[in-house]
């Protein structure tokens, strides 16, 4: 499993987390769905190929709607970084093994599997392929007697604002940021306290490549004791925007540091000013710069 693969699933494994996405992206922002009635459900099912080899499937992330004893729902992501032509069968497949599990139960009853397709791309859309027929060569002789199955494909960095200033949890830091990446611009982000800081940018990480978030969950935990709340991306934007910093890296040889790996010299000023120009404390500044107090006062 790869990296990507497992910081996506971490943060949305968490309850209040996978309950703010499917309340913004199910049901509208729309308070539906609390965290104490989600329960994990099994994510992991076999099958046989036609040489009757057993081979494992997996689904990102699954949880169980319920009320008391009641199951209303299952419901399912599925995370892509780029786009799959297959997709559509991949979900039907993890669809129809949720659904012979309740066959297998022996129920009377049955409750809807729903799966999500969220898409983490930034460069173009994911229109097509969202359907069995898109996905089928069909001889047009055939096309009536073919049922198909549609997909739902959640395009996250084309959400609106809206739906964006609907979620509750540390996902809309990851719906900001994932904007931010297609349009190339920084937005107005929101300064909340994060609660799963370490989680959020690792996610940052993997999905831009960017060292700039190397151990920075550290500096970023420290900031919100301080302030209450903590505007990660606003941050990261603006030194880039600013072009003066070039591959930053973050450490922990004595406290936290930052180091600046290219133009130390002509950039540590540079810095501690769009610190001190956040709201940053001098202290915090002398800590992202390497300048001492001092020299941040004299800037001052």
């Amino acid at each position: 499993m790869g990296e990507r693969d497992i910081t996506q699933k971490t943060l949305e494994s968490y309850n209040d987390v996978f309950a703010d996405i499917i309340n913004v992206l199910v049901f509208d922002g729309e308070q539906v769905v609390e965290s104490d009635s989600l329960t994990d459900a099994q994510t992991f099912s076999q099958y046989k190929d036609s040489e009757n080899v057993l081979h494992n499937q997996e689904r990102d992330v699954a949880k169980k709607w319920t009320n008391g004893d009641f199951c209303l729902s299952l419901f399912g992501f599925e995370n892509q970084t780029k786009k799959e032509k297959s997709m559509t069968l991949r979900v039907m497949c993890y669809d129809g093994v949720a659904y012979r599990s309740q066959l297998n139960e022996e129920r009377t009853e049955f409750y809807p599997v729903i799966t999500l397709v969220l898409y983490f791309g930034t460069k173009s859309k994911w229109e097509k392929n969202t359907s069995l027929k898109e996905t089928l060569i069909i001889d047009e002789r055939l096309k009536d007697f073919v049922s198909d199955y549609k997909i739902k494909v959640i395009n996250l960095a084309w959400l609106t604002d809206e739906q964006i200033n609907s979620f509750k949890s540390d996902f809309r830091i990851v719906a900001e940021y994932l904007r931010a990446l297609r349009t190339g611009q920084a937005e107005d982000w929101s300064r909340q306290k994060l609660k799963y800081v370490s989680e959020i940018i690792d996610l940052m990480r993997v999905i831009s490549d960017d060292e700039i978030f190397d151990n920075m969950a550290e500096f970023i935990e420290e900031t919100q004791k301080e302030k209450g709340g903590v505007n990660v991306c606003e941050f990261v934007q603006k030194m880039k925007n600013e072009g003066r910093i070039e591959g930053i890296s973050l450490g922990r040889s004595e406290g936290i540091s930052l180091g600046i790996s290219q133009g130390w010299n002509n950039h540590a000023r540079e810095s501690a000013r769009i610190a001190i120009s956040m709201g940053l404390t001098k202290e915090q500044a002398a800590k992202i710069s390497g300048l001492s107090v001092a020299e941040i006062e004299k800037l001052q």
